[in-house]
């Protein structure tokens, strides 16, 4: 018997023991992507397209750099360094680019994205972290925040439950051709907010909130070369569903309710009355949703989804309405874990005054290899007033048939293959075709196209 409870004893300090071997962490770890992009793309700079198509390449190299207090999970302060640099030729979409913003013909540049610290286990609680210093955020599908921020971030994050407050304002671009914010970027104090609960296994509903207050436009130095002309103080808040169930066949969806409120503040130079102001009430809403199903069990697990979107129609106003800012993106995860828009790699409106509807199918072509089609209609809710996006192709009032668009995108992704002991490469890429046949809408409708091809390593 006292041999039976001397091994019992033992086994269970070895249990005991086992954890802490297992959760041994690395203080230091550094580690890298390379992205590289090539295609050839509309010049959205010619007033008409002609069908015309442009080569353009970017490469962008980031590194980065994190480090704990500690080797096990348990650690209470961690910080992390990421810097980027970018080479484009030609006038890559930020599509392309893998981030929000567009890019620049010819540019390059190096950048810090991310420079933080944070303390974790506040209250002796491992939900629960407050960082300082410039983070990135990015919603699931970008369509409320998607922004690198100076701020700090209360987060917490439990199986059951997550939140996070984060209050700051971006002060530099911290690039090295230049450090100045866009004029448009300038003295905006923004509040990201949100609540979650998972509330059955794989399903979990947030509720969000975006707050601005922007008094940027009122400095005279900027209204005067028109380089920010408005301000809009206010908010965008709503609800975000998603889940996916069952496994012949899952079943999954994702809705996106947003509604937003605030003023709307112009500003014109008079020559005679000198800053002239003037002031209305925004609201809009906008509303996004997405089904889908897939079949695990067959060898090609074939997957057909539905996506739709729209916002409200403004009422004969430009600036009335829903409408997104710099900082709202609209890019998602595609094939290959790649980024790209709802509506392919070609096409990046802004969600205002518009609504779109598409249909996609994804299916394996072989193990970590996916094919997808997706075919799309984008339409206008008011025809007289026009849409924003990079096609300077003008628009017919009374028209409201932007076009439809096909896009065919073949992803791959390698198995993590081992560099070190505990350091592993993983490579994915996408090529990619796409085409945009313009509708009545657009004063001379052209059939615009993309080839592109990226490939990403991390390691």
């Amino acid at each position: 018997m006292s041999r039976l409870l001397t091994r019992i004893a033992g086994l269970l300090l070895v249990a005991q023991c086992l954890p802490g071997i297992a959760a041994t962490l690395p203080i230091h770890t550094y580690d890298q992507r390379l992205y590289f992009s090539a295609g050839e793309s509309p010049d959205y700079q010619k007033l008409y397209l002609d069908d015309q198509t442009e080569p353009n390449g970017l490469l962008r190299y980031e590194p980065r750099y994190y480090w704990r207090s500690g080797d096990t999970e348990w650690h209470r302060w961690d910080a992390q360094l990421r810097a980027k640099m970018l080479v484009a030729v030609g006038r890559p979409s930020s599509l392309q680019a893998d981030e929000n913003g567009q890019i620049r013909e010819d540019e390059h540049y190096a950048e810090l994205r991310d420079a933080w610290i944070r303390r974790r286990m506040l209250f002796g609680s491992p939900s629960l972290s407050l960082a300082l210093g410039r983070q990135s955020f990015k919603d699931e599908e970008g369509v409320i925040w998607d922004l690198p921020l100076e701020s700090i971030n209360l987060d917490y994050r439990s199986s059951l439950w997550r939140a996070h407050l984060v209050a700051g304002q971006q002060f530099a671009t911290f690039r090295s051709d230049g450090s100045e914010l866009d004029p448009r970027d300038e003295d905006i104090f923004r509040v990201l907010a949100g609540v979650g609960k998972q509330w059955m296994p794989g399903h979990w509903w947030d509720l969000q909130l975006h707050y601005q207050d922007d008094y940027s436009g009122r400095q005279v130095e900027t209204l005067e070369d028109l380089l920010d002309v408005r301000d809009f103080t206010g908010y965008w808040a709503g609800a975000r569903l998603h889940g996916e169930g069952g496994h012949a066949p899952a079943l999954g969806y994702t809705v996106n309710g947003l509604f937003q409120e605030g003023d709307l503040t112009r500003y014109v130079i008079d020559e005679v009355e000198g800053l002239v102001t003037s002031e209305d009430k925004v609201q809009g809403y906008f509303l996004q949703g997405e089904v889908y199903g897939r079949v695990d069990s067959w060898g090609w697990r074939p997957a057909l989804g539905l996506r739709a979107a729209t916002t409200d129609e403004p009422d004969y106003l430009v600036n009335d309405g829903y409408f997104q800012t710099r900082v709202q993106s609209n890019r998602r995860p595609g094939v290959a874990d790649l980024s790209t828009g709802v509506l392919g790699d070609l096409l990046d409106f802004e969600m205002k005054n518009l609504a779109y509807a598409a249909a996609w199918y994804r299916q394996q072509l072989w193990p970590r290899a996916d094919l997808e089609v997706l075919a799309g209609s984008v339409q206008r809710l008011n025809t007289s007033v026009r849409v924003n996006s990079l096609i300077s192709n003008p628009q017919v009032e009374g028209e409201a048939h932007l076009g439809d668009v096909v896009n065919v995108a073949l992803g791959w992704r390698s198995f993590p293959l081992a560099v070190s002991e505990r350091r592993q490469m993983q490579l994915s890429a996408r090529l990619s075709f796409s085409v945009f046949d313009m509708g009545d809408a657009y004063q001379r409708p052209e059939q615009i196209h993309q080839i592109l091809f990226v490939i990403a390593g991390r390691w």
